[in-house]
């Protein structure tokens, strides 16, 4: 049987080879390293997927590891980076999807001893649509971020009249980054309202109240205000351009500090914890 920390270390060197291989072909504009990268960020997401479906990273006794938390976003972001790809033909969302993809696999490494304290009363359904569509939409929002950033970058070199010169010229365009943003916000909208929906049912009989005013459930909230803000004017008022991007990277901003700060530091039913 192969063990967590192994098959961590195996998943964590092919993204390390295809964030190195991706990011490089970039800067040095090498068609050849690009594809490379996108091949073995597509290896290490099957890597991961095997080692799942092997059951390679069990839940523990008395909780959900934070390791494989980490692990699980990183396989959703990795996947919505394929999406687009396949979707848009774009390799820059799989190329920035990969070192997404390390950086989570590093930081889990050291926490896979570490866990979320799950009520026993919690089901397979409640994992499948609480935690599922909330880590699908994560995903989504991550590149939904890298679409909005890039945006926000090319158009402020294109009203300084900068060069667009060196591997700029490589990057998608401004109109395809705005359907990028646009896609992922759509796709993200509904999955993050059935994943916070289903908590806030299940909290009910776990906590004995759906809104107890815990950090985590407040920072939820929030986000879902902005992301239906962000929704609702792209769908109804035609949102286009620099607002939806901005708003965009500040949505995934939000997530980032709901995951890194909010479960790891403020008293939460959602905390991670030493074993």
């Amino acid at each position: 049987m192969i063990s967590p920390e192994l098959s961590t270390g195996i998943t964590l060197t092919l993204y390390c080879l295809a964030s190195t291989a991706g990011i490089g072909g970039v800067l040095a504009r090498r068609p050849f390293w690009r594809r490379l990268g996108c091949v073995l960020a597509c290896t290490g997401f099957a890597s991961q997927t095997f080692m799942l479906l092997m059951g390679f990273h069990r839940t523990l006794p008395d909780g959900l590891s934070l390791g494989a938390y980490l692990q699980m976003l990183a396989w959703f972001v990795v996947l919505c980076g394929m999406g687009v790809l396949a979707k848009f033909r774009q390799e820059s969302a799989l190329i920035f999807a990969a070192p997404l993809g390390l950086m989570l696999f590093a930081v889990s490494a050291p926490y896979l001893g570490a866990v979320v304290q799950a009520p026993p009363s919690l089901t397979a359904s409640f994992y499948a649509l609480h935690i599922g569509a909330l880590f699908l939409s994560l995903g989504l929002l991550a590149l939904s971020f890298a679409a909005g950033a890039l945006f926000l970058l090319t158009d402020l070199r294109i009203k300084r009249k900068q060069y667009i010169k060196g591997f700029w010229q490589d990057m998608p365009g401004l109109s395809v980054l705005d359907r990028i943003n646009s896609m992922t916000t759509a796709a993200a909208f509904p999955l993050y309202t059935l994943g916070l929906v289903s908590g806030l049912v299940w909290a009910k009989p776990v906590f004995g109240t759906t809104m107890s005013g815990d950090p985590k459930e407040v920072f939820s909230i929030l986000v879902w205000l902005l992301l239906a803000a962000l929704f609702s004017n792209r769908l109804t008022r035609g949102w286009k351009g620099r607002k939806p991007a901005q708003l965009a990277v500040l949505i995934f901003l939000l997530c980032l500090f709901s995951i890194t700060v909010v479960n790891t530091v403020m008293e939460t039913h959602h905390a991670f914890t030493k074993r």
